[in-house]
């Protein structure tokens, strides 16, 4: 099941339930925009000052409550130029621990090919109080006074 970690009137951020980066390596959220639109240059001003928002709050959260050494933020769409409709632009935010398992610490995120076994289980999703903490602390992050700015400046 996908948890959601964060949603407003544009965006939700979930947590697969089959991760592309496992949660021992850092883990992975995913920004979805609620309206599909193929590219982020397809978003009305409002909704890309709120994509930036929440990609800064929850790549924040993520480095306090996991402790990841750093944030990949990687807007790909790739798998689904074929789907009925074209790809949808989403932003997936992989954490990187210091000591890696199924990565390689220091080099680009390596993605096995779609539909790869890889994806069905092996690669270890959050835990609900990993989702809690999340949720607390993107809340407490987005009620700092630049983020409260451009929650304005976006129409929230």
């Amino acid at each position: 099941m996908e948890g959601c970690v964060y949603e407003d009137k544009y965006f939700k951020v979930i947590s697969p339930e089959f991760p592309l980066n496992c949660r021992d390596d850092g883990g992975h959220l995913i920004l979805i925009k609620k309206e599909k639109v193929t590219d982020r240059s397809d978003m009305t001003y409002q909704e890309a000052i709120d994509f930036m928002r929440i990609s800064m709050a929850v790549g924040k959260a993520m480095y306090e409550v996991l402790g990841i050494e750093r944030m990949n933020y990687e807007d790909l769409g790739n798998w689904g130029v074929d789907d009925a409709g074209g790809a949808t632009m989403h932003l997936h935010f992989f954490g990187r621990a210091k000591e890696q398992i199924h990565q390689i610490r220091g080099h680009h995120m390596f993605l096995y090919p779609k539909g790869h076994k890889i994806y069905e289980g092996h690669l270890k999703p959050f835990k609900d109080e990993d989702l809690q903490q999340l949720r607390s602390r993107i809340e407490e992050i987005l009620n700092e006074s630049k983020y409260i700015r451009m929650a304005e400046l976006a129409g929230l």
